[in-house]
């Protein structure tokens, strides 16, 4: 009797096994998963997330993007200069972890610029040349060829003396040089006007003095006879 009450549990505890496989496997769903879709994009230094879902049953599945490692990076900046004897230094900066990057910046080639290849000018005017150069370099000497038409400062004024012409050049410390010609004319004499009984001459024929002057001369002011200029036009 024991023996038969044992077999009858024994069958239905098997029976009972087998009924939730039975009753939940028609449950049981073979996910057809929609396309990834990115839930949040990854940094240069921080890792994404992506999701998908079951179009059957929309059980929903997530996934990591790997950080991308690619910084967006900004312009680049000049933190120290170059010059001609020393290398510069510029940063650049990612705009989205603050990560920094540095380069060198090359030695500057040395170079010279003047503002003019000719200069006109008449006796006693002035004209000083600008120079453009590298950073780090500087004027070492102005030399000209012939200072009895035009001489040269260090800073580059030219004062013509005398008619004729001369070569500026304009020597760099770092030996580069770059040269200027200069032509130096007659200062142009004023036309002056007078009258024959008049005491003074005048800057135009226009002058209101003149007015009723029927005779009127003109030529180059040293070869005026009058000694003087008249104030109302002067």
């Amino acid at each position: 009797m024991k023996k038969r009450f044992l077999n009858f549990l024994i069958v239905v505890t098997m029976v009972l096994s087998l009924l939730p496989v039975q009753a939940f496997a028609d449950d049981v769903c073979n996910h057809i998963w929609s396309e990834w879709e990115v839930y949040y994009e990854p940094t240069c230094v921080k890792s994404g997330q992506k999701e998908r879902h079951c179009l059957d049953c929309y059980t929903q599945e997530y996934a990591d993007i790997p950080a991308t490692g690619q910084h967006e990076w900004d312009d680049w900046y000049t933190v120290k200069a170059a010059t001609i004897s020393k290398t510069g230094l510029k940063e650049r900066e990612c705009i989205v972890c603050g990560e920094t990057q540095t380069s060198i910046i090359p030695k500057s080639k040395p170079y010279i610029k003047l503002s003019k290849k000719t200069v006109k000018l008449q006796t006693t005017k002035t004209y000083t040349l600008k120079v453009k150069y590298a950073k780090g370099d500087s004027i070492k000497k102005c030399k000209s060829s012939n200072t009895k038409v035009a001489t040269v400062s260090k800073k580059g004024k030219i004062k013509a003396k005398s008619n004729g012409t001369a070569k500026i050049t304009v020597t760099l410390k770092s030996g580069k040089k770059a040269t200027c010609k200069v032509k130096v004319s007659a200062k142009k004499e004023a036309t002056v006007y007078w009258v024959p009984n008049g005491g003074v001459y005048h800057k135009t024929p226009n002058c209101p003095t003149l007015k009723r002057s029927r005779t009127i001369y003109s030529g180059l002011k040293s070869k005026c006879p009058k000694p003087r200029p008249c104030k109302v036009c002067y």
